[in-house]
């Protein structure tokens, strides 16, 4: 069908009242706003054939990752998150302000993520560090007043190809104090597992002083994941009625 014929499509399905002519309306198509006149279009027959392919893109369905940006503006924004929670104690103290300035990047990295399925792919292997999180406790890496560098290693082909798990380690005191966290996951969907944790150890000076077993569960939902930067929301536990936020990195 040329382009003249799809024209003359859309033209009539307008004026016949079809409701939703602008929405489908390939980009050489544009339907400006009703007035007194009736229906206006821009565009003519006389404007350049489109390649079957982008024509044709407007009616399938989009895929389930975000949409593209520019890659430097994607770095551009991870740079910009890092700046902005730098020296607030992993987001602690951040202001209300800082709190907002991330809250609107995440947003912008979250339309963008590049990783249809968040909860098995090979990206999430490795060690990652703590950039920021709304949460104040000890998942912020605060241990009574002092507040240190939270790391999460992630195997997700388990141990030497055993059951898949994660330990959450948090270091204060230039790691003289330590609090490990294990716990293992099952998918629940494409963005999201519920953690069952297992294990917390407490060590000084890599000491093992005491460990004890658990058996909580939480929700994470993940919404970004690239070869180096993660967003996840986690909730769980009678204290933790709502979602809080963390940003990890590579």
């Amino acid at each position: 069908m040329t382009l003249l014929s799809v024209s003359v499509v859309f033209v009539l399905l307008t004026i016949l009242g079809f409701p939703s002519v602008c929405a489908f309306a390939p980009p050489a198509i544009a339907c400006a706003s009703n007035d007194a006149r009736g229906p206006q279009f821009a565009g003519s027959a006389s404007t350049t054939a489109l390649p079957i392919g982008q024509l044709l893109s407007d009616f399938l369905p989009k895929s389930q990752t975000g949409s593209a940006i520019d890659p430097q503006r994607i770095q551009d924004i991870k740079t910009e998150i890092k700046a902005l929670a730098k020296g607030t104690s992993n987001g602690i103290s951040a202001s209300k302000e800082v709190r907002n300035q991330i809250s609107q990047l995440v947003a912008e990295l979250e339309a963008a993520n590049p990783t249809p399925d968040l909860t098995n792919s090979p990206k999430l292997n490795g060690s990652w560090k703590l950039v920021y999180t709304t949460n104040e406790g000890s998942s912020a890496g605060k241990l009574g007043p002092l507040v240190g560098e939270v790391q999460q290693l992630i195997r997700i082909d388990g141990r030497d190809g055993g059951e898949q798990d994660y330990y959450n380690f948090v270091r204060v005191a230039g790691g003289a104090i330590e609090g490990a966290l294990r716990a293992t996951w099952d998918v629940l969907a494409k963005d999201k597992w519920q953690v069952n944790f297992k294990s917390v150890r407490f060590s000084v000076l890599g000491i093992p002083l005491v460990e004890m077993e658990l058996s909580a569960v939480g929700i994470w939902r993940k919404s970004f994941l690239d070869d180096d930067f993660r967003i996840l929301y986690a909730a769980g536990g009678k204290n933790v009625p709502k979602e809080n936020i963390y940003i990890l990195a590579k």
